[in-house]
């Protein structure tokens, strides 16, 4: 009888998950390849075959956001108006701040990954290609505090363990309505 294969990549989104729930118990710091490779039941070196560090794992693991992060920003760029463009950005961070709760929620308590993530030159380049769509071309001091406030507050509110009960959609609609208020007064 032939032996049943698992479809390609699959022990590759194992590690990542198994990674993404250590991290989220341990911080990245307090992770380690073995720890990794323990919670799989398998020996270290499946998880470098798969990974060739854990840097490589936590921008993995980060790969979604980056790419979302990304799309947004391409999309605001391509809106003439400064309204639509920083509406939509607000919006799309949102978005990809509730459907990616578990690993923004990483991002916002553990300053390890900050390291790992800042690392990236297409990272940095999106987040200050994202910075200047909302605060246009010459932002005064409270555009810059109301910048400020606004991407870790949608990071950090997605993240917060308190309204981890809150729906997605529900969570996305307060989130809108509070970072306009920020933004109009």
């Amino acid at each position: 009888m032939a032996k049943t294969l698992a479809p390609r990549g699959f022990a590759r989104d194992r590690v990542l998950d198994a990674a993404q729930a250590l991290f989220a118990e341990h911080g990245v710091s307090g992770t380690t390849l073995q720890m990794i490779a323990d919670r799989l039941g398998v020996n270290k070196s499946a998880v470098y075959y798969q990974f060739h560090s854990k840097d490589d794992i936590v921008v993995a693991v980060f790969r979604p956001v980056f790419d979302d992060i990304a799309r947004v920003v391409n999309i605001a760029e391509a809106i003439q108006s400064r309204e639509v463009q920083r509406e939509a950005t607000i919006s799309g961070l949102i978005e990809l701040a509730v459907r990616h709760r578990r690993t923004t929620a990483l991002a916002h308590t553990d300053p390890a990954v900050v390291g790992v993530v800042e690392a990236i030159a297409e990272f940095r380049d999106a987040s200050r290609r994202l910075q200047a769509i909302l605060a246009g071309p010459e932002p005064d001091p409270a555009t810059l505090i109301a910048i400020a406030m606004l991407v870790p507050g949608i990071l950090g509110a997605a993240a917060d363990p308190t309204v981890a009960e809150v729906a997605n959609d529900e969570l996305h609609r307060m989130l809108l309505d509070c970072s306009r208020r920020l933004f109009t007064g």
